[in-house]
């Protein structure tokens, strides 16, 4: 702390190696967005160009500084992690779209952590015995979880059915068929405080609507594109 003024001297040791360790999965969790030239204090009107943005491999000790972390001001514990489209080659302009399986266990050292994006990462699953649910005994601070655009299915459910602090989880643009009732969305009403659930573009079909029942906190349901047949709602509140 600085003069005890409660401010944090920037990220903890422990949770900035805790991110080096993610780096080979997720290159650009350094990264930190520059502006090329400068802005400029011309009206914009007349045609000037406010400068590019860039994204540059960070220098940066300072975690919290860094482009896809928030930190806590206080205490300097890392918060929300952006982790999305970390797979993106931003020279080839195209996406890594290899399936590869995530080691969940990495994340246990992010306490603090309320918000998780691994969006759009070719994702197919957890390595065995490290899925999400060895999370649900230290992250019990996690709000927001988004999976969306990645290969998940329904044997990830069981997983992420353990992390009983969850408000918000998105599952949309995987490849979940919710076809077993006994392994399916059903699963997720452990998560006794999730209360927006997106499952939009996945293969669901009306087999949906019976496995709702027992989502009891659920407030707003995404099913937009999911194949529902009928005069089923695509997308609703639920009180």
């Amino acid at each position: 702390m600085l003069g005890g003024g409660g401010w944090s001297e920037g990220c903890l040791e422990e949770e900035r190696v805790a991110l080096s360790r993610l780096k080979p999965f997720f290159p650009f969790i350094d990264y930190y967005t520059t502006e090329i030239g400068g802005p400029r204090s011309d009206d914009y009107y007349e045609g000037e160009d406010y400068g590019s943005v860039e994204e540059k491999e960070s220098p940066l000790v300072d975690c919290c500084k860094w482009e896809r972390v928030e930190c806590n001001p206080t205490t300097g514990r890392l918060t929300h992690l952006f982790l999305n489209l970390s797979h993106y080659d931003s020279y080839d302009y195209e996406y890594n779209t290899k399936s590869w399986y995530l080691n969940a266990s990495l994340f246990l050292p992010f306490e603090e952590l309320q918000f998780l994006s691994l969006t759009g990462n070719g994702i197919a699953g957890c390595v065995a015995d490290q899925g999400f649910e060895k999370l649900s005994s230290r992250l019990n601070k996690l709000e927001i979880l988004d999976l969306s655009s990645n290969y998940f299915n329904d044997s990830i459910l069981a997983s992420i059915s353990e992390l009983s602090s969850l408000k918000s989880l998105s599952l949309r643009d995987n490849q979940f068929t919710l076809v077993n009732p006994t392994n399916g969305i059903k699963m997720l009403s452990k998560v006794n405080n999730l209360e927006t659930l997106n499952l939009s573009h996945n293969s669901l079909g009306n087999t949906i609507m019976s496995q709702l029942h027992d989502l009891t906190s659920l407030k707003l349901l995404n099913l937009q594109s999911c194949g529902l047949k009928g005069s089923v709602n695509l997308l609703g509140k639920l009180f």
